[in-house]
């Protein structure tokens, strides 16, 4: 008899705000039908999917599926880097960039037959590393992490992607945008705003580094050199058509690995990746080549 490969479901319940809560256990029956030893981990607070991915990989689970949106994908991520188990993406969240990015079906059902031959469908891509957080899709300095750490959950949910540019309107009028450095082994640069992206999607709609490959070995590097209130809302504009690249008022850069600070001693500025807080200034980001498999159409 041929032993059912075994899969580690993690999943948070509370994740696109609840709404894919009933269907939970069809998604466990469909893995199940397609052969695997399905064995569910609920997270039960921020921070639990690194561990529960970490102890899968330690318990000789053959994959790990993770049900949720960007953040606990994110953190699934962080117990993942560095090994042999692939992760599968199957979206349930309220944002759901990386499933966009590596092409996974966003309806949970489709994204389940992925897995139906996973042999045939596992990759390896790069992951970026702010400070000892791994992301998948970027890692954003200033302002961007200032509006997730503001962001309250109640917002989120009720608003979904749209809470995020409510709450960065907010941030703007209130925050003191810190000026900070980046410096590399290409160039050093100074501005207020800083993504360095794994990924050419940043928020679904628009990119941020349209440019990023995840397979090149190096982060794209985007910094907005002027906090004015016109240069702001243009940026944030012309990245829906990636426009903002060629400003004058913006460095695109790629680069392996990058020092960041803040300018001026004793300011807090904050730091995001894949949408959750990883931290603060002075921070070192960089490129960890081939770092996780992962199973894509």
């Amino acid at each position: 008899m041929a032993v059912r490969p075994r899969l580690a479901a993690v999943i948070n319940p509370h994740s696109g705000g609840g709404g894919h809560r009933r269907d939970i256990p069809l998604i466990l029956a469909a893995l199940r039908g397609l052969g695997y030893d399905v064995e569910k981990l609920e997270t039960e607070a921020a921070g639990d999917a690194s561990g529960l991915a970490r102890r899968a990989v330690e318990a000789g689970f053959d994959i790990v599926a993770v049900l949720g949106g960007d953040g606990t994908v994110n953190e699934a991520i962080n117990g993942l880097a560095g090994s042999d188990v692939p992760l599968a993406i199957i979206p349930t969240g309220t944002v759901n960039v990386l499933a966009m990015e590596l092409g996974i079906p966003l309806d949970p059902p489709d994204a389940v037959k992925l897995l139906d031959t996973t042999a045939d469908h596992v990759s390896w891509i790069d992951l970026g590393l702010a400070g000892d957080r791994y992301f998948g899709l970027m890692a954003g300095v200033g302002m961007d992490a200032a509006v997730v750490a503001a962001l309250h959950p109640a917002m989120k949910k009720a608003l979904k992607e749209a809470a995020f540019a409510v709450q960065g309107l907010a941030t703007y009028l209130t925050h003191e945008e810190a000026l900070i450095r980046v410096v590399s082994e290409e160039r050093t640069v100074e501005g207020y705003f800083a993504v360095f992206g794994n990924s050419s999607n940043y928020g679904g709609a628009f990119g941020i580094t349209p440019l990023a490959d995840m397979r090149d070995g190096l982060l794209d590097v985007c910094v907005l050199k002027d906090k004015s209130f016109v240069s702001t809302v243009w940026y944030w504009a012309a990245a829906l058509i990636n426009a903002h690249i060629r400003h004058p008022k913006v460095e695109y850069f790629r680069t392996e690995r990058a020092d960041v600070s803040a300018v001026e001693q004793g300011k807090e500025v904050l730091v995001q990746t894949d949408g959750e807080l990883a931290g603060r200034l002075p921070m070192e980001c960089r490129v960890v080549p081939h770092a996780l498999r992962v199973v894509v159409p």
